[in-house]
């Protein structure tokens, strides 16, 4: 079956940025399953792309860890194993705790009516049942944050992240109820910022990673890739 989603159209964007593109959203939305093989052959159909732009894309979400190289096999989907979400969300409590409270004591008002634009817009997805955008605007959510905490080293380190970030956030997202306890946790962080109560958005951001890392340890398995 042709999904034309993951067809590559002929415009002013490289052609590897967007095989990258897609193919990156179609493993965060799961469509290539944990521990699958990505063949090029079968990308190229789907993409409607040469093999060279293919292997370039994979070789990029290799970099970003949401792809795995294995010997005499070649490209799979990235496993996550509980512990390797155990690590990272250990880091991501830090880093967004701290941003929190910075945002709360530097952020302009500007940074706070964004944030706030953005908790609407997430509103809109769980609504409408926009998976995909949902996962989009935690993206703008997480960037505004760290733009109005004002601490350039956090916020890079978080950049490394994102890719498995955001594949963990695409498989809990899609549990039935979570995306609603989302917006409940992030209009609490967003309470919490726009009082300028520090303490207070420091815990709100660090209640909702923690809820965040409760749900991936229960769906994730142990070893390996599938549960």
């Amino acid at each position: 079956m042709v999904d034309a989603s993951l067809r590559v159209e002929a415009k002013a964007t490289p052609v590897r940025s967007q095989v990258v593109a897609k193919l990156r959203r179609a493993i965060i939305e799961q469509r290539f399953t944990t521990g699958s093989r990505l063949r090029e052959k079968e990308l190229c159909e789907l993409t409607g792309v040469s093999r060279t732009s293919v292997r370039e894309a994979l070789c990029h979400l290799e970099a970003e860890n949401l792809v795995e190289l294995i010997p005499n096999r070649g490209p799979i989907v990235a496993r996550v194993t509980r512990e390797d979400a155990r690590e990272v969300y250990e880091v991501r409590v830090a880093l967004e705790g701290l941003a929190g409270r910075r945002f709360a004591m530097h952020a302009t008002e500007e940074h706070v009516a964004a944030l706030r634009a953005v908790v609407a817009a997430l509103r809109d997805d769980v609504a409408a049942g926009r998976a995909a955008d949902l996962v989009a605007h935690k993206d703008r959510f997480y960037a505004t944050l760290f733009a109005g905490a004002r601490n350039s080293v956090a916020a890079k380190m978080t950049d490394t992240l994102r890719a498995r970030v955001t594949l963990l956030r695409g498989r809990t997202l899609s549990h039935p109820g979570r995306a609603e306890e989302t917006i409940r946790e992030i209009e609490a962080i967003v309470e919490a910022v726009a009082a300028r109560d520090p303490d207070r958005a420091e815990a709100a951001c660090k209640a909702h990673v923690e809820a965040a890392a409760a749900l991936a340890l229960q769906l994730l398995p142990a070893e390996g890739g599938r549960p």
